[in-house]
């Protein structure tokens, strides 16, 4: 199955090739998506952005509770980073 998108002068829409770093707070409220071209270049720009927010999230845990390394290559396979406060990051591409 084939989806078109067409602007409002019925003309395709351009297409975007993306990935994006969205970041969500209290399990729903919408933060930011700050996107990237996905080509090499603009994925390491987002798995670095990714990594900085997670390191930024868990400095303002009262609890001492940091990720390793392993870790960080989990979230990265994974798409996805979430605390027990409801911070969820999602790292995906544009389709």
């Amino acid at each position: 199955m084939s989806i078109r998108y067409l602007r409002w002068n019925l003309q395709p829409a351009i297409r975007l090739n993306t990935v994006n770093v969205i970041e969500i707070t209290n399990g729903s409220d919408l933060q930011g998506i700050r996107s990237f071209t996905d080509n090499p270049e603009g994925n390491k720009r987002a798995e670095r952005l990714f990594k900085r927010l997670v390191r930024e999230h868990e400095q303002l845990d009262p609890v001492d509770c940091r990720s390793s390394k392993e870790d960080f290559e989990n979230y990265l396979d994974e798409g996805s980073y979430e605390d027990n406060s409801g911070y969820l990051l999602l790292l995906s591409h544009s389709v």
